[in-house]
């Protein structure tokens, strides 16, 4: 089945005041007020006023998309209504001469968005039995090959916006819409090791039969495919296609 990118853009969009505190507009402001360019340096200021990896990275996209939603067509994004069409972020932000931006540290505080309470023991995954760490922490662990984590990441959610990423003491889980664990990426000084849950498919190069160097307890033993990597150039289009037929089959 296909994704309706535009359908979920459009749902982020219209229940961010209610979940944040805070309007398009007024966040495009804000990422501005912070002087702040770098991508990744966004992500982690908006991960701090409490967006979850995905949807700070879906905020930054759109910030440096000059405002305007990726998916939607700016005429179409309705406040409140599909009918009601609202002029593009970017528009709103040029509509005077020279806009007021409010120094962040002014601004009123945004409701953060916490992590759902943890279902019975007996009912959740193995994967969600850990204590919640921030992702900062679990790629701390991975040090020259942090760069190349941030991109299987990022990557990850560009092709499946499905995806949501819950770190663990160790790993980052890699959970579908159902919240089910489609894959972990384990973190390491020397390696990062990608694994994912592809049911019965062969396993072909890049993948081998997956093999943890370091054994994680909580991590449940579904996994089919594993690709170690050291490098960008061995996240292709196919490695992603293979991890967005994980997330979409979970």
């Amino acid at each position: 089945m296909a994704i309706d990118y535009a359908a979920k853009e459009r749902e982020f969009l219209e229940s961010l005041t209610q979940d944040t505190g805070r309007d398009l507009a007024q966040w495009m402001a804000a990422i501005a007020a912070t002087g702040l360019h770098d991508r990744n340096a966004i992500i982690d200021w908006l991960r701090q006023q409490g967006f979850l990896f995905a949807r700070a990275s879906w905020m930054e996209r759109i910030y440096h998309n000059g405002g305007r939603p990726i998916y939607l067509e700016a005429a179409t994004l309705a406040a409140g209504s599909p009918e009601t069409p609202v002029p593009p972020v970017a528009m709103q932000l040029r509509a005077t001469a020279k806009p007021a931006l409010v120094p962040v540290a002014n601004l009123p505080a945004p409701v953060p968005r916490l992590p759902n309470p943890a279902p019975p023991s007996a009912q959740r995954p193995k994967a969600m039995v850990t204590e919640w760490l921030s992702l900062d922490e679990v790629l701390s662990e991975a040090k020259g090959y942090r760069p190349l984590a941030h991109l299987v990441l990022k990557e990850i959610e560009r092709v499946s916006l499905d995806a949501s990423f819950a770190p663990r003491d160790g790993y980052i889980a890699i959970l579908a819409a159902s919240q089910s664990v489609a894959g972990v990426m384990t973190v390491g000084a020397k390696e990062l090791r990608l694994a994912l849950v592809l049911g019965t498919k062969a396993v072909l190069p890049p993948f081998s039969k997956p093999k943890f160097v370091k054994p994680h307890a909580d991590i449940p033993g579904a996994f089919t495919h594993m690709v170690v990597l050291t490098d960008a150039r061995q996240v292709t289009a196919n490695l992603l296609a293979a991890v967005a037929d994980a997330v979409n089959s979970a």
